[in-house]
């Protein structure tokens, strides 16, 4: 009975070591997967951004078009925060030198989010 349990208990353990590593890469893989979706999503809302910006040069008397202009770029700036907030999350290092170096790599749409991701260190 003894040599029954030792081995069970062997079995037990090495289908738990098993387990845990299965369970680590498909943490690891999600993990990776929402990064770079929360990459992704910075870059079209940034792009949405910058399209409302552009509209604001146009100088529009149409109160109605300044009022959607205005409510689409609000949301717009919300996905934005929303999306450094994801990245922040799943990023390994998110402190002020990752982020200057983001910056310089270009990663960053635009110099104005600096400030951005920043409120989140």
């Amino acid at each position: 009975m003894e040599i029954f349990l030792s081995i069970l208990g062997t079995a037990i353990t090495i289908l738990s070591i098993i387990f845990g590593y299965v369970q680590t890469r498909r943490y690891k893989k999600l993990e990776d997967y929402n990064r770079e979706q929360s990459w992704e999503i910075y870059r079209q809302a940034s792009n949405v951004l910058g399209l409302y910006q552009q509209i604001d040069e146009l100088n529009i008397n149409n109160p109605s078009l300044i009022k959607l202009n205005a409510q689409g770029k609000r949301a717009a700036i919300e996905l934005v925060v929303n999306s450094v907030r994801m990245i922040k999350r799943f990023e390994k290092r998110f402190n002020e030198e990752q982020i200057q170096r983001w910056s310089e790599q270009g990663k960053l749409i635009n110099d104005t989010h600096v400030k951005t991701f920043w409120n989140f260190i």
